[in-house]
C-alpha cells in the first residue's frame, strides 16, 4: 500500500513523502498495538467473567441442596430468584440426580435451553463425578453446570481424613445456568474502541510532531532548491545560505563552490567568445575572398578550357581533311605504305580531337553553357551508329558484341548527340577493359523512361573504386604503368549527361567478373 503510493506521486515532494511515510507507519504500528492489547484485554475479561459464572453456578449449587432434599420447588424459589437477579444469568434449572427436571426458568423466550444438559444427563451411566463445568459455549451465551452434593454434619472435621469426606457426599442432583454474553461484548467492544481511539490520537500527535520536525529538516532544503532555481531562471551566479544539517551544510558550500566556478569560466567564455567573434570575422572575409578568387578562377579556367579547345578543334580538323586528300591521292597512286602512315596518323588526329571535344564539354558543363537539344529520335538509326562506331573496338580486343532491343519505340523525343555520347562512353570502355570476353548492350523503354544497360565480362572494379570512376581526369588505375590508355573524362561526362536529362546511372561490378551500367531516363 505504501509502495503504491509512493509510485503514484513520484513528483511529490520529499518533504511530503517522509511524512506520508512516518504517519502511516506510526498509524500501523499504533493500530497493531491497539489490536493486540484490546485482544488480549479482552481475553482477560473473558477469563475473569468465566470464573465469575463459574462462581455463581457454585453458589446456586449450594442454595438448591434443601429443595433437593425436600424435593420442593417452593424452597428452590428464593434460590431462583437470587441468581436471575444477576444481569447476566438469562436462565436456571435445577434437575434431580436420575435427570428428572425439578424446576427451570428463564428470562427470554428460550425456555428449552436445558434440553442438551438433559439428554447428557439421561445418556450417561454414571453421572456421580460430574464437576462444576462450562457445558456448551455458543457465540451468544455459555452453559455452566455443576453437581449439587449433601455432606452429612461429622463429629470431627479435623480428624476425618479426605476419603472419607469425599466418601461421605451425597449427590442431590444438578444445577444448570444460561450465562448471556452480551455484557462480555459490550466491554471487549468498548475496549477496542477505546483503544482505537487512543492510539489514533497517539498516531495524530506523533504524526504533527515528526512534520514539524520534518519541516525544520526540510527548510534549508527547500531554501537551497529556491536558489538553485533563481540561478537556472535569473543566469546569475546567486550563493545559498549555508545552514541545516551537516550533509545539508557541505551540499550548500560545494554548491556555493559550483557557482564560483561557473561565473569565472563564464567570465572566461564571453571573453573568448568576444575574441573568437572577431576572429570569425577575419576568417569568413579571408574565405569570402578565397572563395571568389576560387570562383574568379574556375570561371577563366573553364573559359580558357573553351576557348582554348575551339581554337585547337578547328586547325585539326582542317590537318584530318588535308590528310583525307592526299590519302585518297596515294590510294589512286598506289602507294600502300604511305597510305597506312596517314591511316595512323588520322586515327591519333582523331583521338586528339575526341580529347579536345571531351575537354570542352567538360568545360561547358562546369560553366553552365551545356543545353539540351530535344528533337524525335530514330532508335533503330541511332543503335545502327552505336554498333558502327563500338564494332571495331570490340574486334580490336576479340569480344564478342551481343545487342539485345526489347519492346524500343522506333522515335523517341531525346536529345541525340549526347545519348550517342552515352551510349559509345559506356561501350567503348566495355570493350577496353575486356578481352576475349563478352560485351552486352540491352536496350527498351516504356511509357516513362529509356532503360538501357552496358555489361561486360572484363576486369571488373574494386568496390571502394567505384565512386571513383565518375571523378574528372580520374582513372580506378592511375599509375605510369597502367595498362589502358584515357584521360578519366568518358564517365564523369557520361554522369553529367544523365543528370542534364534527368536521369541516374547505377554500377554492380566485381572483380576478375565484370562490371555493368544501367542508366534510366525520362522520356518526359
Amino acid at each position: 500500500m505504501l509502495g503504491f503510493h509512493f509510485k503514484r506521486n513520484k513528483q511529490a515532494s520529499y518533504k511530503r513523502q517522509l511524512i506520508t511515510f512516518f504517519a502511516i507507519s506510526i498509524f500501523i504500528l499504533a493500530t497493531c498495538t491497539s489490536v493486540i492489547t484490546a485482544w488480549q484485554t479482552s481475553q482477560l475479561v473473558k477469563q475473569s467473567t468465566m470464573k465469575t459464572g463459574f462462581q455463581l453456578t457454585n453458589i446456586f449449587a449450594q442454595q438448591s441442596v434443601l429443595a433437593l432434599l425436600t424435593d420442593s420447588k417452593e424452597n428452590l424459589q428464593v434460590a431462583i430468584e437470587n441468581i436471575l437477579g444477576f444481569q447476566s444469568i438469562t436462565g436456571v434449572a435445577v434437575f434431580k440426580p436420575n435427570g428428572e427436571l425439578l424446576d427451570s426458568l428463564s428470562k427470554d423466550s428460550n425456555v428449552n435451553f436445558y434440553e442438551s444438559f438433559l439428554f447428557s444427563l439421561q445418556s450417561r451411566r454414571s453421572i456421580n463425578q460430574l464437576p462444576i463445568q462450562l457445558f456448551k459455549e455458543l457465540d451468544e451465551m455459555w452453559l455452566f453446570a455443576a453437581p449439587v452434593n449433601y455432606m452429612p454434619d461429622l463429629d470431627d472435621m479435623d480428624t476425618v481424613e479426605p476419603e472419607d469426606t469425599a466418601s461421605s457426599k451425597q449427590l442431590m442432583g444438578y444445577v444448570l445456568l444460561e450465562y448471556n454474553k452480551k455484557e462480555l461484548h459490550e466491554v471487549q467492544y468498548s475496549i477496542f474502541i477505546n483503544n482505537m481511539l487512543i492510539s489514533t490520537l497517539i498516531a495524530v500527535i506523533l504524526a504533527s510532531l515528526m512534520s514539524w520536525w520534518i519541516n525544520r529538516l526540510t527548510k534549508p532544503l527547500i531554501d537551497l532548491s529556491h536558489t538553485m532555481k533563481l540561478a537556472t531562471n535569473l543566469k546569475h551566479y546567486p550563493r545559498a545560505k549555508v545552514a541545516g544539517a551537516k550533509e545539508i551544510h557541505q551540499i550548500a558550500e560545494v554548491f556555493n563552490l559550483m557557482m564560483a566556478s561557473l561565473e569565472e569560466k563564464n567570465t572566461e567564455l564571453v571573453n573568448h567568445r568576444d575574441t573568437l567573434e572577431s576572429e570569425v570575422g577575419m576568417r569568413t572575409q579571408q574565405l569570402i575572398i578565397a572563395r571568389d578568387t576560387a570562383l574568379t578562377a574556375s570561371r577563366h579556367k573553364s573559359e580558357f578550357l573553351a576557348n582554348i579547345s575551339h581554337e585547337l578543334r578547328t586547325p585539326l580538323q582542317a590537318i584530318i581533311g588535308y590528310t583525307d586528300l592526299v590519302k585518297e591521292d596515294l590510294e589512286i597512286e598506289g602507294m600502300e605504305d604511305q597510305v597506312n602512315d596517314l591511316n595512323k596518323s588520322i586515327r591519333s588526329a582523331n583521338n586528339l580531337l575526341d580529347l579536345i571535344n571531351n575537354i570542352l564539354d567538360i568545360a561547358k558543363i562546369e560553366a553552365g553553357r551545356m543545353d539540351l537539344y530535344l528533337k524525335p529520335v530514330d532508335m533503330v538509326k541511332l543503335v545502327e551508329e552505336t554498333i558502327d562506331v563500338v564494332s571495331p573496338i570490340a574486334k580490336a580486343n576479340k569480344n564478342k558484341f551481343i545487342v539485345e532491343q526489347q519492346n524500343l519505340d522506333s522515335t523517341l523525343m531525346l536529345d541525340k548527340q549526347k545519348l550517342m555520347q552515352i551510349f559509345v562512353n559506356l561501350l567503348s570502355n566495355a570493350c577496353k577493359f575486356t578481352s576475349n570476353g563478352t560485351v552486352t548492350f540491352t536496350i527498351k523503354n516504356n511509357k516513362k523512361h529509356l532503360l538501357f544497360s552496358v555489361s561486360d565480362t572484363g576486369v571488373g572494379i574494386a568496390p571502394d573504386q567505384i565512386n571513383l570512376i565518375f571523378d574528372q581526369f580520374t582513372q580506378v588505375d592511375g599509375s605510369q604503368t597502367r595498362r589502358f590508355e584515357g584521360t578519366g573524362l568518358g564517365m564523369a561526362i557520361t554522369q553529367n549527361f544523365c543528370e542534364l536529362m534527368s536521369g541516374h546511372i547505377k554500377v554492380k561490378s566485381e572483380l576478375g567478373l565484370g562490371t555493368k551500367f544501367s542508366i534510366k531516363i525520362p522520356l518526359n
